[in-house]
């Protein structure tokens, strides 16, 4: 008799470590894609010809957007398949990413940043449910904990890459080197 959990509906695996190191490894790129604009943002400013107030939107479009979308994600998150969802989330923030790099105006900037926050957080709201589906009360803290040291490493990538690309090659590429990975897992979740 074995104590392993059952797989997260919706998973055709159940090696909850193979499933904790994907989700963990997008959550990196989840922040790495939150937070590449920041040092790019006075090459924004200058390449687009925002204002201050115009610059500090972007970031709060994104936060707002979040938090609007967390509760509507987690009712989803509990009526469809969540492995499902998180892919989704994860494809649209990729591709909105992605989409950040190619905006001509400051309102396509925008709404790119603002599709991010939808799809980050569908992901953040579904993503813990599935780890807690692979572990057991006694392992799920441990997992959980790995899961979330993502953030400052996501961070600290997406401010780097940001910088380093943004210094050598303009900020546009940026985005398409942050937002290209998340296209290939969300792939790898929906298959």
């Amino acid at each position: 008799m074995t104590n392993a959990p059952a797989p997260p509906p919706g998973t055709k695996s159940g090696r909850p470590g193979v499933m904790l190191a994907t989700l963990t490894g997008i959550n990196a790129l989840n922040y790495l894609d939150r937070f590449v604009v920041a040092p790019l943002l006075p090459l924004i400013i200058v390449g687009l010809g925002l204002d201050d107030r115009q610059a500090g939107s972007l970031q709060s479009a994104f936060i707002l957007v979040y938090a609007l979308v967390c509760p509507v994600a987690g009712w989803l998150g509990d009526r469809a398949r969540r492995l499902r969802v998180a892919a989704l989330g994860v494809a649209l923030w990729s591709l909105a990413t992605v989409g950040s790099g190619i905006a001509a105006t400051f309102a396509g900037l925008l709404l790119f940043r603002a599709l991010v926050g939808i799809g980050e957080a569908t992901y953040t709201v579904v993503t813990p449910s599935l780890l807690a589906d692979c572990y057991p009360p006694s392992r799920r803290g441990r997992a959980l904990s790995i899961f979330y040291s993502a953030m400052p490493f996501g961070i600290a990538i997406g401010y780097v890459l940001g910088g380093q690309i943004g210094a050598h090659y303009g900020w546009r590429p940026a985005f398409f080197v942050a937002g290209a990975p998340g296209l290939l897992c969300a792939l790898l979740l929906f298959a």
